[in-house]
């Protein structure tokens, strides 16, 4: 999708700078194809699926990323606690 909206800028500027009436058609083309591929891919189940199962991994992956870092530091202090008493 962020690949798509970058070339759809950049087809609409390429259309409305165009010199030559070629030109404008060509990048008003490309503009018109961009949005019929991000509708196919907003539209299709799944791919959407996907996207959503997706997100949620690395959202859980983050998680336990977060988790870990929690228990390495509750460890340290641990370590520190143990130094001390003794």
């Amino acid at each position: 999708m962020v690949g798509l909206n970058a070339i759809l800028k950049e087809a609409w500027n390429t259309s409305q700078q165009a010199r030559q009436e070629r030109e404008k058609i060509q990048a008003l083309s490309l503009t018109k194809q961009c949005y019929s591929m991000k509708l196919d891919l907003l539209t299709n189940a799944a791919v959407v699926d996907d996207a959503i199962r997706f997100v949620s991994d690395r959202s859980n992956d983050r998680q336990v990323i977060a988790m870990n870092m929690m228990a390495r530091k509750n460890q340290m202090s641990l370590t520190i606690i143990k130094t001390k008493i003794s």
